[in-house]
């Protein structure tokens, strides 16, 4: 155990002393976050809108003419999972339309709106509903009298850009650090002969290897808490999570993007080679796992396939903590992702690492 311990002394040594490590490992991830931090996100695109149809057949007729409005991103649901949603901040507004309702009689419809997070995006919303109504209103009968939305301030998180985008920078720099950190560490030991001299040494090989895992879980964990720190203290982040389940995550999406650094490791014969290797692992990850923008945006089909990527379980698990508060209850299926994910990275690092 003391060998282990020097070792993994000593291998801190190795990695401070080395500052495009630092660079890249720690201070390039808190950098992009700093920078996304003083851009604008939350100009007027598409209003998410939600609709809660308790009107039959004529509340039909009303959704399908709200789902002709291209300034609408329209989703139907109960009135208890649409107020849920807008209290998360994913709805700009929630229409309900009430049972008995009818164009051709004065109606009053309620719109509960997010005025706190977007008011300007929930007011245009509420302009356009309105239209909506009038136009449905006035097509058969125009002397009928018109049918009245009222909208209805509903208080959210206020939830920001930086609040969806920190913990998918922290995964991505898990992910980073694993791959290419062990791949490209490991290849130039091994160009060097510097792991196959370890083999007429006191030292066990087993031991190194424990030792260069270890420095860089302790890496993990000081790099994690620089960020959340950084978060809170000067970008907003609304924190409300466990930190000690933000390290459990990224302890284990370390684990999986480890064994996937050393199979790298294993079958490749230089630098040249791991670089192609790794971007290919990396890189759809990168875009389709949820890093930079909500995964809500891609195709159902492509949506459905990344949802297994181990990237998206540690975005979404990270995400789940740290901006909704979850347990570990209620992160468990992106917990066994990463585990299962855990298992097969580490059998095919066993399998396919080389000392030379």
């Amino acid at each position: 155990m003391r060998i282990k311990w020097m070792l993994t002394l000593a291998s801190m040594k190795m990695f401070f002393r080395q500052r495009e490590a630092i660079l890249w490992t720690i201070l390039f991830p808190l950098l992009v976050v700093v920078l996304f931090g003083f851009v604008k996100f939350n100009g007027v695109g598409k209003i998410s809108l939600g609709v809660v149809n308790e009107g039959g057949a004529a509340g039909a007729d009303l959704l399908s003419r709200i789902r002709a409005v291209r300034t609408f991103d329209v989703t139907e649901g109960t009135r208890d999972s649409e107020m849920a949603e807008l209290g998360k901040g994913e709805r700009d507004l929630v229409l309900v339309i009430p049972a008995g309702y009818a164009p051709s009689t004065a109606s009053d419809l309620t719109a509960f709106g997010d005025v706190e997070a977007r008011p300007q995006v929930t007011q245009l919303g509420g302009l356009v509903l309105q239209r909506v109504l009038d136009e449905s209103a006035f097509a058969g009968a125009p002397g009928l009298r018109r049918t009245t939305l009222a909208t209805r301030p509903f208080k959210s998180r206020n939830l920001t850009y930086i609040d969806f985008l920190l913990p998918g920078i922290l995964s991505m720099s898990i992910m980073q650090m694993g791959i290419f950190g062990v791949a490209f560490g490991f290849v130039s030991l091994k160009k060097r002969g510097i792991l196959r001299r370890l083999w007429v040494t006191p030292i066990r090989p087993g031991d190194f290897i424990i030792a260069q895992v270890a420095m860089r879980l302790i890496v993990l964990l000081l790099q994690m808490t620089i960020m959340v720190g950084v978060g809170v203290l000067f970008l907003n982040l609304h924190f409300i999570g466990n930190l000690a389940v933000i390290y459990l995550l990224g302890l284990l999406g370390a684990v999986v993007f480890l064994g996937f650094g050393f199979s790298l490791a294993g079958i490749s014969k230089s630098e040249d080679q791991v670089a192609p290797l790794a971007n290919i692992i990396t890189l759809p990850m990168l875009a389709l796992s949820g890093i930079f923008f909500s995964r809500s945006n891609l195709p159902g089909f492509v949506r459905a396939a990344t949802s297994v990527f181990p990237l998206t379980y540690l975005a979404d698990g990270l995400r789940g903590v740290a901006i909704d508060g979850a347990t570990l209850a209620q992160i468990l299926p992106d917990l066994l992702g990463l585990l299962v994910w855990g298992v097969v990275s580490c059998a095919l690092a066993v399998r396919l690492f080389r000392w030379e």
